[in-house]
């Protein structure tokens, strides 16, 4: 085994607990996380201790570079913000292609997140299914031609399911809020050792969260 791959899905949004935060928001398809969410995170970053993360990449929007940011406050590593991760920019999701912050605006926010790194891919929308999974993919390779053996990316359902079914072929994978999955190489190429695991996630604080492969998430 030579290289590491950790994928992370971000934790509770606001919006899915309180529909209404949309209606006076800047930007209403860019939810923060619930209190729940950033405690998920923090487990996250618990979870993740000692694992020898070296690298953590996170999608723009605020619920995904917030869940980074908690994991890598956790972890001393700075976070790197890519368009090249952000979510699938669905119609159906969207009227509209949704407005995110810059990296140097998160940066303003979330005190981890490195205001320099250029993105390696930026989204157009709209985005079919499969220009979505295959724009995420490409992301994820080019970074992780940078980057160091063992490396963090948070972000959505979308990124989980798409780098596991590219990676290694499997075509089924549950991508629970806050869930952790690592991917390893060896000789015969990449294979999942860790799937969606939520062990982390028990506890006082913690309910049933729901898989979500197919939502806005």
């Amino acid at each position: 085994m030579s290289r590491v791959l950790w994928l992370v899905r971000h934790g509770e949004r606001r919006d899915e607990v309180d529909p209404s935060w949309a209606e006076d928001a800047d930007r209403p398809h860019d939810p923060p996380l619930t209190e729940r969410g950033r405690w998920q995170a923090e487990r996250v970053g618990e979870r993740l201790r000692g694992q020898g993360v070296e690298a953590i990449y996170a999608s723009p929007f605020v619920r995904a570079t917030e869940t980074a940011h908690l994991v890598a406050r956790a972890l001393d590593r700075p976070v790197f913000v890519d368009h090249g991760l952000s979510e699938h920019l669905n119609p159906a999701w969207f009227d509209v292609a949704p407005s995110v912050l810059t990296p140097r605006k998160l940066a303003e926010r979330f005190d981890t997140v490195d205001p320099t790194h250029d993105s390696v891919l930026r989204p157009n929308y709209p985005e079919t299914d499969t220009e979505a999974t295959e724009r995420t993919v490409r992301a994820v390779r080019r970074l992780l031609g940078d980057s160091p053996e063992t490396s963090l990316f948070v972000g959505h359902g979308l990124t989980v399911a798409s780098v596991v079914a590219a990676f290694t072929g499997r075509r089924e994978t549950p991508t629970p809020l806050a869930g952790v999955t690592r991917l390893a190489s060896y000789p015969w190429g990449w294979d999942v050792d860790i799937l969606a695991d939520t062990s982390h996630l028990s506890g006082p604080e913690s309910t049933d969260d729901a898989v979500g492969d197919d939502v806005d998430g």
